[in-house]
């Protein structure tokens, strides 16, 4: 194998090293972000849903709180206003499970809301409302719709502050595989350096002393290499200089 091969491969193989440590750490950044970027899209959307449901329903309260003192034909259109808008914020969260359980949550206010709203539209537009059964039954599943919108609200905020938590370990993760291939580049360095030094530079140092000394004080040119490369035919080829210029003598 010639001098020119072994350092020629020791360079490939070392800018092989760094071109991985920079495509894993690419790969794992890019994958990060698309990973993190949804992850934050999906509960954002859930947490919007959620508002607008719990809005949704605080309307419905102060409507009907309103029918006591005031039974006109706006408060239906009203009321029917914010149930559209919260069945449609409750599809929407319906189609956007992203988290464990999540599915649970959304079911679980489906049947408050659909249990609530029965009782619920028999106050809305009526002349005479019992306003005892109205704070007692009706207020108490419009509370038990409340408490499960905002479970489904805590549920997306938890998840959002565990993707924080996970960002802050995450650039570790994908500096990491860099790092090992680039700490694993120095020590092949170090190494190429070595081989470089033990198989070309030392060799070329001994002959070069060999031929010095065969010149100043006519010692025998004993030089020792360990591979037959270009390094060796120089030998080779001084020693047969040498050789012929003792015969010619």
């Amino acid at each position: 194998m010639g001098i020119k091969f072994k350092i020629l491969s020791g360079f490939v193989i070392l800018a092989s090293l760094l071109f991985i440590s920079g495509a894993l750490s690419m790969y794992e950044l890019t994958k990060l972000g698309r990973s993190v970027n949804k992850l934050l899209k999906d509960n954002y959307k859930s947490i919007d849903y959620s508002k607008k449901m719990m809005q949704a329903v605080s309307l419905q309260e102060e409507l009907l709180l309103l029918s006591l003192v005031q039974p006109v034909d706006t408060l239906t259109t009203s009321f029917n206003q914010a149930d559209s808008v919260f069945l449609k914020n409750l599809e929407l969260a319906a189609q956007n499970l992203t988290l464990p359980n999540e599915g649970v949550y959304v079911d679980s206010i489906r049947m408050a809301y659909g249990d609530y709203i029965l009782e619920a539209r028999g106050f809305i537009g009526e002349d005479e409302i019992d306003s005892q059964k109205l704070m007692l039954t009706v207020r108490g599943k419009m509370k038990q719709v409340s408490l499960r919108v905002e479970a489904l609200l805590t549920l997306n905020q938890d998840s959002l502050f565990k993707v924080a938590t996970f960002l802050e370990s995450s650039p570790h993760r994908a500096i990491m595989p860099g790092l090992i291939v680039i700490i694993s580049s120095l020590v092949f360095t170090i190494l190429l350096n070595y081989f470089i030094n033990h198989y070309v530079i030392s060799p070329i140092l001994r002959l070069t002393k060999g031929v010095n000394d065969y010149v100043r004080y006519r010692k025998p040119l004993d030089v020792s290499l360990e591979t037959k490369d270009e390094l060796y035919s120089l030998k080779e080829s001084i020693l047969n200089l040498i050789t012929s210029r003792t015969n010619t003598k």
